[in-house]
């Protein structure tokens, strides 16, 4: 007679989430979560699995699935944004949002405005006392680019159009995030911004379950140059901050941008 007890299969914890703005409550589950785990989310369906040999890691989304085995017996998983530049791989470095109304800033003046930016997502494991494993990355809107100056020497941009804010919209915290920017005018003339370009070097996100956010800023130098760059702080007190893809590795890719073809 066979002695041994047979351990019960853990049970999955199965998470659905929809966004529901105006409503208190019900922010975005980005984790961690114990394994197994199956998350559900605006079209999106993650799992993360135990199999006897590890894990078992699928995303399934229009029609589109990805499968990934890890060997680890061990790990939480979690979601993170990360910065726009993923997918497609090896497009653009930049990104350049459009406002739809001009921002008009008179001479030797600085004020604070608030837009939206495009955001990939990130499926991680994480150990611990170690930062987490990206197993994933995908977006949930198509990426659009465009380019900025001159065909030889422009640069090619990940496009995104936004409403100019004065004050924090409510967005879905999946699908956009908020870039707060301190717009300085050091010129002796009235500036109007149109879009503003910016390297992906330097882009600090920090999250929390309702809200995905930047911190940037826009020096106007002269009528037409304005430098850009962003700044490692969050928007509220918190924040986590989001695993960081392009880091100071690289090389050659410089934090802030030289916009000399117009703002």
């Amino acid at each position: 007679m066979d002695n041994k007890q047979k351990t019960a299969p853990e049970t999955t914890v199965q998470i659905s989430w929809a966004h529901q703005p105006g409503q208190s409550g019900g922010g975005f589950p980005w984790g961690p979560h114990k394994v197994p785990v199956k998350l559900s989310f605006e079209g999106i369906s993650l799992a993360l699995e135990k199999q006897e040999a590890g894990m078992h890691y699928r995303r399934s989304s229009n029609g589109e699935n990805y499968e990934k085995k890890i060997f680890a017996q061990k790990g939480r998983f979690f979601l993170s944004p990360v910065e726009p530049f993923h997918k497609p791989v090896g497009i653009s470095t930049h990104l350049l949002v459009e406002f739809t109304q001009p921002v008009l800033l008179e001479p030797r003046a600085s004020r604070n405005v608030m837009v939206t930016f495009p955001l990939e997502l990130a499926s991680a494991i994480a150990q611990t006392r170690d930062g987490g494993k990206v197993l994933d990355i995908f977006s949930l809107s198509p990426a659009k680019f465009t380019l900025y100056g001159s065909i030889r020497s422009g640069l090619i941009c990940r496009y995104w159009k936004s409403e100019v804010y004065g004050k924090l919209p409510v967005v879905n915290p999946v699908l956009e995030g908020i870039m707060e920017i301190n717009v300085q005018n050091t010129s002796g003339r009235w500036a109007e911004i149109n879009k503003a370009a910016f390297s992906a070097q330097g882009m600090k996100i920090y999250f929390n379950p309702y809200l995905v956010s930047l911190k940037a800023s826009i020096k106007i130098i002269n009528d037409y140059s304005a430098e850009t760059s962003f700044i490692d702080e969050p928007l509220r007190k918190g924040m986590d901050k989001a695993l960081e893809q392009f880091t100071p590795r690289l090389i050659g890719l410089p934090a802030k941008t030289l916009m000399e073809e117009g703002y």
